[in-house]
């Protein structure tokens, strides 16, 4: 069971869930496959591997680790903005960087996911979901 499963309220539940985007495990199989990148391809793997990015109907949340687990979330209502990078490439495949800036917190940054604008989206869903429950 993932740890956001693990972790989510009685009536809480996962809206979007997404990841590291699949050219982000391209590059770690090149790497692997390279006799020099062979640490770095397999650190990929496992960070991509041990990474969980979701939007839930009360939270945002970005948990990293296997063993050592660092979860970074942040409320549904204190999200103040929703930032996305995208190159040229990115925008080309469908991947990019997007910066979750909290009320009285540090960013939450997730870097290569896959379908950023999604991302986005859902976030303001959920978060407009969350005026209208409180109507």
């Amino acid at each position: 069971m993932s740890y956001i499963n693990q972790t989510l309220g009685s009536k809480e539940r996962i809206l979007y869930q997404t990841g590291y985007h699949w050219l982000y495990s391209l590059g770690a199989m090149l790497l692997t496959i390279s006799v020099i990148g062979v640490p770095w391809g397999i650190a990929m793997f496992v960070r991509a591997f041990a990474t969980e990015i979701a939007v839930t109907s009360d939270r945002f949340v970005r948990k990293s680790g296997l063993v050592a687990i660092k979860s970074e979330e942040v409320s549904l209502d204190k999200i103040e903005e929703v930032t996305v990078d995208q190159s040229i490439l990115g925008r080309i495949f469908g991947y990019g960087n997007v910066q979750v800036h909290g009320t009285g917190m540090g960013d939450i940054k997730c870097g290569i996911v896959d379908n950023p604008i999604r991302m986005r989206r859902e976030i303001q869903t959920a978060r407009e979901g969350l005026k209208v429950k409180g109507e």
